[in-house]
């Protein structure tokens, strides 16, 4: 198996020493790399998904390089596979999730915030009242794989755009508390992300609601990164250039259904 060798732009690779820790040496790096895979219980938490050099920095780019974090992280990553199947043999089986995709619900824009992170748009609005929840969640996590393998994103993180414009509250009311922490712990304690920001739009009294379920499960860093801007689209070019939002926010993007169609084909 080759080993990681770094070939970061000098900026990328600035910013990955003085925010994540991560060593300039390659050799320091490996040898971080190493102790953490040889750290994994594969007995306990089942083989891991990749034994790629470049799959396990993920985890220590997402903690920082500490050692002990970026563990926890990766064991949840591969028990809640074992834990969640409601979503996770539908991420491997994505035929099954073709009604989401053609909706065109969640897409990336096709470039990054002015912090170098990746911008993920969620229009939830637009789906159909009968949409399973756990096929949503699916598909999320196959975008999300997806934004990073890209070592941009690893480094820089992932903001959101979500405009709750007609979103039917019906699909979370009926989903139970425990299934509530189980997504959430998707997010904030299996996946290697880095969230930096959760914009919303058109929130309303929808966000009161939402923020009533999902708020106990919800850790004070990521509370601390949404942003409200109910109709004030313009504030989002504090955070976004405004060549890459669709015009319906005041940009000169690609259109929604256009930008999701462009999207589905990448994934």
């Amino acid at each position: 198996m080759a080993r990681y060798e770094c070939k970061l732009p000098p900026d990328l690779l600035e910013k990955a020493v003085n925010e994540l820790n991560e060593p300039r040496d390659n050799a320091e790096r490996l040898k971080a790399i190493d102790e953490l895979r040889e750290s994994y219980n594969a007995e306990k938490f089942g083989p891991l998904k990749s034994e790629e050099d470049g799959f396990i920095l993920r985890f220590l780019r997402a903690k920082k390089f500490n050692q002990k974090k970026a563990l926890i992280q990766m064991q949840n990553y591969h028990n809640i596979k074992h834990d969640f199947k409601e979503v996770f043999e539908k991420v491997e089986n994505p035929v099954l999730l073709k009604s989401i995709s053609d909706q065109g619900v969640i897409y990336m824009l096709d470039g990054h915030s002015k912090d170098g992170s990746a911008v993920m748009m969620y229009r939830p609005g637009k789906l159909d009242t009968d949409t399973n929840i756990y096929d949503l969640m699916a598909y999320s996590v196959i975008c999300m794989e997806k934004v990073l393998q890209e070592e941009r994103y690893q480094i820089c993180g992932v903001a959101t755009i979500e405009d709750m414009d007609n979103f039917n509250l019906a699909m979370i009311l009926k989903t139970s508390p425990r299934a509530m922490a189980k997504m959430n712990n998707i997010w904030q304690e299996a996946m290697p992300l880095r969230f930096k920001a959760v914009h919303l739009l058109n929130e309303g009294r929808v966000y009161d609601i939402i923020m009533a379920i999902f708020k106990p499960f919800m850790k004070s860093k990521l509370l601390k990164r949404i942003h409200l801007h109910g109709n004030k689209y313009s504030e989002l070019q504090d955070f976004i250039d405004c060549d890459l939002l669709p015009p319906y926010l005041g940009g000169s993007g690609l259109d929604p259904e256009k930008a999701a169609d462009v999207w589905n084909r990448i994934l």
